[in-house]
């Protein structure tokens, strides 16, 4: 276990090579750095692979740049086989190292009831400040429970923004408009290969042999082994999820098509959400009862990721369209659904006291249906905002209809 512990914690004989594992900064990193002067537990979760232990080393690193002694600070990986119960690693590590004052816990959901362990160090105040994280949101909901009520904060982190795409590619001054070449190429590959930080800068064939494994190791992983289901039916599931993103369906519907039984398809769906493989969205109106009753839509965590294991005959880059503006919405945070009349709306955003109704059309040759939706939806709620969203063209018409390059938009979203 020792050697384990000095494995993971480099810094603690060679601080200086912690900037070989930091990356570019990520858009989650600073709310957490103004979130140090609070005692609560900080909290991580996303996708597995989607930079979590990256974003935790930039921490670290800016804590040793602040005069946190490097032999206070203890980082602890729960995916190493040698590191299963965390008493007795948190106890063997203040042996070796007493005045440990921050520890990081990553991929924290393969310890049973960790939490109950981390509420007594946080009542005792044992550590400064306690970092975990986890591919699973249950971290925050059936893992944590009552447990740690008020005592935790929850930031969710995803594959690479556009934003943090085009840092990566060396391009620090995305919005500067001489550049509008150079940025609308890369959307098209961001569109096509995703965001998740080990693919970028490789060719196509090594990124989707890396995101066909990530994706077979978040079914075995994540899913099969944590909940204790059929693995071939997890595989029929997220086939048809990854295939069908942004198209309406029910569970009835998902049932018949692969011959599964109503009960399984609604149990087995939301581990796809639970392990952030998707994302997806109500129906929207006032009425619970109707949003409840209507078919929902899915969509993919990353679109590299959806390309690289789904079944697709087209480049198909009206849905890649539509899923990228989908996971940047919820970067955000938004309230989001959909919306269907004799015409759709592709994404209602509820904020407030405010509706707005997007749809994104990557083509500039923009179909009529596209502002129908748009329209009629606003006949039904006369207050909302009307956005739409395009490969290059930009215009306000006489129906307060705005147009925006999805490039664009993503530089600068809702």
């Amino acid at each position: 276990m020792k050697e384990a512990m000095q494995r993971w914690n480099i810094w603690w004989e060679h601080p200086e090579t912690l900037n070989n594992y930091t990356g570019i900064p990520r858009t989650t990193r600073t709310p957490l750095l103004n979130q140090l002067t609070l005692p609560h537990i900080k909290d991580i979760i996303g996708v597995r692979r989607c930079g979590k232990t990256t974003l935790l080393y930039q921490i670290i690193t800016h804590l040793i740049n602040n005069h946190i002694p490097p032999h206070h600070i203890l980082y602890l990986n729960f995916d190493d086989p040698e590191l299963s119960n965390l008493p007795e690693t948190i106890k063997t590590s203040l042996h070796l190292h007493p005045h440990i004052t921050h520890i990081f816990l990553d991929e924290i959901q393969n310890i049973p009831k960790w939490e109950q362990t981390l509420r007594v160090y946080y009542d005792q105040k044992k550590f400064t400040q306690i970092f975990v994280s986890g591919s699973s949101s249950s971290l925050i909901t059936r893992d944590v429970g009552t447990t740690l009520t008020g005592r935790h904060l929850t930031s969710t982190l995803t594959p690479f923004s556009f934003n943090e795409y085009l840092q990566a590619q060396a391009i620090t001054h995305p919005t500067d408009l001489s550049q509008r070449e150079t940025i609308i190429h890369h959307l098209e590959t961001y569109l096509h290969n995703g965001g998740f930080p080990e693919t970028i800068k490789t060719d196509p064939l090594t990124s989707k042999t890396i995101l066909v494994d990530l994706y077979n190791d978040i079914l075995a992983r994540d899913i099969v082994s944590r909940f204790n289901v059929d693995l071939s039916i997890v595989k029929q599931l997220g086939y048809y999820l990854m295939t069908n993103t942004s198209t309406q369906f029910s569970y009835n519907s998902i049932a018949r098509t692969l011959n599964l039984h109503y009960d399984t398809v609604k149990k087995y769906i939301p581990y796809f959400e639970e392990v952030f493989l998707i994302y997806t969205i109500p129906y929207f109106s006032w009425k619970i009862k109707t949003t409840i009753k209507k078919d929902i839509k899915a969509y993919a965590i990353d679109t590299g990721l959806r390309n690289a294991v789904s079944f697709k005959f087209s480049q198909d880059l009206g849905k890649l369209a539509e899923n990228l503006v989908l996971i940047e919405l919820k970067r955000q945070g938004k309230n989001i659904y959909f919306w269907k009349g004799k015409n759709e709306v592709d994404f209602v955003i509820h904020d407030q006291n405010t509706l707005t109704a997007l749809n994104v059309t990557y083509t500039d040759a923009i179909s009529q249906r596209e502002k129908k939706g748009l329209l009629e939806f606003k006949q039904h709620y006369s207050n909302a905002q009307l956005i739409l969203l395009t490969k290059e063209n930009e215009f306000t018409d006489d129906h307060n209809i705005t147009a925006l390059p999805l490039w664009k938009w993503l530089l600068n979203p809702l």
